[in-house]
């Protein structure tokens, strides 16, 4: 797109988000049933009603120097996914929800366009963009612990490197520098959840707990007993009370133990390929 094209494109978004008008929760409860219906006008109108939001966020990404039409393009992606997504009765605004998805979006576009910080191959990056977060925290759940980088890695068939190099680029605060084209100073974001990042976890939590019941479903039944005492009751059961509690030693426990976290592994890793 020559320049003149992108600027006539970036003045007609902002004459679009200016002319959208703020919904109020009851007309987004409304174009968002209609919109689940089918209609098209509804799910515009949703569309519409959010790129401010879009614009807003694309200027927070701005500072590592991208063309803010292609982070503008990406953020409506985003945009677009989250719409699609959305359930209203959650109880959660579009605003919230949308806000994660567009951050996805504009960051992934980020990650493997700015040249400060040297990315993984495109295959594994795509791989660890994916299913990064999702596989620490299934892990997690299964140990007790955070995972560290050579297990994520042998579960996710990439390098340590990688790992590591993905790790530090969504771990990395975006810290935006300069002000808007309206002149207002870009706020850095705060330290505590966001509304969308509550939204988002609880989506990661609902997953994470779906592939554990599915991989429960391949052990044995001393294994998934051993599993249940160890990490799923409220008080973490010693190898040696699960060993009395069944008449084994504490050392064939802990090597039952082990043997259920590979199988889980494995089809969590089948899972989530």
């Amino acid at each position: 797109m020559k320049r003149d094209d992108r600027s006539l494109g970036l003045e007609s978004m902002l004459r679009a988000a200016k002319q959208a008008p703020m919904l109020t929760a009851e007309k987004e409860l409304e174009l968002a049933h209609k919109a689940a219906e089918g209609s098209e006008q509804a799910f515009e109108a949703l569309l519409k009603s959010h790129l401010r939001l879009v614009l807003t966020i694309a200027h927070e990404f701005s500072s590592y120097g991208l063309p803010l039409d292609e982070l503008i393009s990406e953020g409506l992606l985003g945009l677009v996914e989250a719409a699609r997504r959305f359930d209203p009765e959650r109880g959660v605004r579009l605003a919230a929800y949308a806000a994660w998805w567009i951050r996805a979006y504009m960051r992934r576009y980020t990650i493997f366009n700015r040249r400060i910080v040297r990315t993984p191959s495109s295959r594994h990056g795509r791989k660890l963009l994916a299913n990064l977060r999702r596989t620490q925290r299934e892990l997690a759940q299964q140990t007790g612990e955070a995972p560290d980088a050579e297990t994520v890695a042998e579960v996710l068939g990439v390098g340590v490197r990688d790992v590591e190099e993905m790790e530090a680029a969504l771990s990395g605060r975006d810290v935006p520098c300069g002000h808007d084209p309206e002149g207002r100073a870009i706020e850095l974001p705060g330290d505590g959840p966001t509304p969308e990042g509550v939204v988002a976890d609880a989506e990661e939590r609902e997953l994470s707990m779906s592939a554990v019941k599915g991989a429960m479903t391949q052990l044995t039944d001393r294994e998934r007993h051993i599993m249940e005492q160890r990490y799923l009751t409220d008080e973490t059961n010693s190898l040696a009370s699960i060993g009395r509690g069944m008449g084994l030693s504490r050392e064939r426990v802990r090597q039952l133990e082990h043997q259920a976290q590979a199988k889980m592994r494995h089809a969590i890793t089948a899972a989530v390929a």
